[in-house]
């Protein structure tokens, strides 16, 4: 990435200063930030990044006299990186109230050339919204390609683009929500109480205090509280579990009877929790972690525009939300809570959930799938669907009308979806594979990482005029739950499946005795994803038994004497493979 500098701007703020939604004013606003990456006159490929509750504005690069890269976040960020410096501006700014540039508790108020201390006022998300679009406004950028933010940074991210739909073309939220739960809400309070009830605090008025006299011991505490949150279970255990440590095992007799009079003990996450909270000592200020962990908390996006559903009825982003397993602060549950909204509003909207195992820090440090899918998201791309693809999903493009809405169930890659394009259909993918979802999101899809046996549950009831499940049905677990389902997610519904009873299958098992592998079977039994077994027959009962009609039959074969079957009528014999247009049995007096 090379040298990146920080820069401090002074905003030009109307007269009377820069006015609070909670009611103060700021006479003065400076803001630190740093950008990097491609410069084009007409600003139109900058990507602006929210950091983390105590990040700052230094995401990538050497700072000048660094022998090496120091940015926060030099994993996704950076030259053929997944936000590529080659195609990408990136800003990123210091947030409002901080202490790393921006004006915050610890700066200079203008009417006293005193630090602000405790009388800097409080502000909320959407103000440090508004320091950075008016920063962006100074530095001459109107619009963003793109819009970042993870945990705290994710808050700041649909606050925007709720606030200013039309600023953003595209938006990921990472480990983030649109407010804090309870548990969250919990760990917040303990650690302000941890600072207020320092006997150093003062109130906030310690800047001219030496700094053993500052509340050293309440931001530490505040820091470990915080720190236990940012780690699953899972990693905690196998990094730490009861191990001790053995340098504090070897420490002098009287420096071990002081901690053990101190109810201390030798494990090894003690030390680890007491070395977080000397580094963050050393860089970063008790003020602002009261006000920005103040302003974090009172954020609720539902309950400032109405409704979660108006607040994604709002946004007209690209949004893209991932969650991370183990995360205590931001649950998995919270992310899909946004997403069915967006859905429920028939919005662009794409949700993964990504499996890291280390909790709520894995977005900024085990970034290898996150910035596989953060890269296919930010650079979609044209896709061209092979022949052969064509070919084979041409029944299916048939069956849909011209400008429909579909569901596409066990997508892939995204090849149909990309081939319905050409009808002017829109809709949304669901796979498990990882791999294909990363494709399907670079073919410019909305898609969702899930189960269908579970992710169905993310859909509005009726949002759809088609769903497919192309040779998917008897990959899923409960084959007949699915079927049902997609009935209340669409109208109609277009199923294909390999059709087991075909007479190429029952001939190879008659003389080999063993399971065919060909063009409509091309696993081996010990690898399948086949769990379900199932004849055209079977099918025919299944959906008869659940009042579900086949309003519309095509049955394939591929070789010459199954095509001669199916002229005879014999489908459940000759058929390879059966696709079928379906919807509920029509009630008497029904239309």
């Amino acid at each position: 990435m090379g040298v990146v500098e920080t820069h401090v701007t002074t905003l030009k703020l109307p007269e009377g200063g820069f006015r609070l939604e909670e009611g103060g004013v700021l006479p003065r606003v400076d803001v630190a930030w740093e950008s990097c990456g491609l410069e084009k006159p007409e600003n139109d490929n900058v990507v602006f990044i929210c950091h983390a509750l105590t990040g700052d504005a230094h995401v990538a690069g050497r700072h000048p006299g660094d022998d090496a890269p120091t940015g926060w976040w030099e994993g996704i960020v950076g030259p053929g990186k997944a936000i590529d410096t080659n195609r990408f501006r990136v800003v990123c700014a210091n947030v409002l109230g901080g202490c790393k540039g921006t004006t915050g508790p610890s700066s200079v108020n203008p009417a006293t050339g005193k630090p602000w201390g405790g009388a800097f006022p409080r502000f909320s998300i959407g103000d440090t919204v508004e320091v950075y679009r008016a920063l962006l406004r100074e530095l001459g950028i109107t619009h963003l390609a793109g819009l970042v933010g993870g945990s705290f940074g994710g808050i700041q991210v649909i606050e925007w683009i709720t606030a200013h739909p039309d600023e953003v073309d595209a938006a990921v939220m990472i480990a983030s929500g649109a407010a804090l739960n309870a548990q969250a809400l919990a760990f917040d309070i303990v650690g302000r109480y941890a600072i207020t009830l320092d006997p150093h605090w003062h109130r906030g008025d310690y800047y001219d205090r030496p700094p053993e006299d500052r509340p050293n011991n309440g931001l530490a505490q505040a820091r470990q509280v915080a720190h236990i949150t940012y780690l699953s279970l899972d990693l905690l255990n196998r990094r730490f579990g009861r191990k001790l440590q053995e340098d504090w095992l070897a420490r002098d007799p009287a420096w071990k009877e002081e901690h053990a009079a101190r109810f201390g003990t030798m494990f090894a996450i003690e030390s680890y929790l007491g070395y977080q909270a000397r580094k963050f000592l050393a860089r970063f200020d008790a003020n602002s972690y009261l006000q920005i962990t103040h302003a974090m908390d009172r954020y609720d996006a539902s309950v400032k525009y109405g409704s979660l559903d108006e607040v994604c009825r709002r946004i007209t982003s690209r949004l893209l939300l991932i969650s991370i397993s183990g995360d205590w602060l931001f649950s998995e549950e919270q992310s899909r809570t946004i997403a069915a909204a967006m859905l429920r509003q028939g919005k662009h909207v794409s949700y993964a959930h990504l499996d890291i195992k280390v909790g709520h820090d894995g977005f900024l440090t085990h970034t290898k799938e996150l910035g596989r899918l953060m890269g296919a998201f930010f650079s979609p791309r044209h896709v061209e669907v092979p022949p052969a693809k064509r070919r084979k999903h041409a029944p299916i493009v048939d069956m849909v009308p011209d400008g429909s809405r579909v569901l596409d169930i066990g997508c892939g890659a995204g090849s149909l979806l990309t081939l319905l394009r050409e009808k002017r259909v829109t809709g949304t993918g669901i796979d498990i594979d990882f791999d294909k979802i990363v494709g399907s999101v670079g073919a410019d899809h909305d898609v969702l990482y899930e189960d269908a046996d579970e992710g169905l549950g993310l859909l509005p009831d009726g949002a759809y005029d088609l769903a497919v499940l192309s040779e998917t049905l008897q990959t899923v677990k409960k084959p007949r739950e699915i079927l049902v389902n997609i009935l209340d997610k669409a109208r109609e519904a277009v199923v294909t499946i390999p059709n087991f009873a075909a007479v190429g299958i029952r001939f190879h098992l008659l003389f080999t005795g063993r399971m065919p592998v060909g063009s409509e079977l091309p696993f081996e039994w010990y690898d399948t994803p086949n769990t379900h077994f199932f004849t055209f027959d079977d099918f025919r009962a299944l959906c008869d038994r659940e009042g579900i009609e086949l309003r519309e039959v095509r049955a394939e074969a591929s070789g010459w004497f199954g095509r001669l079957l199916l002229a005879l009528g014999f489908r459940n014999l000759g058929a390879d493979r059966v696709v079928c247009r379906l919807a509920r049995k029509r009630k008497d007096g029904e239309g």
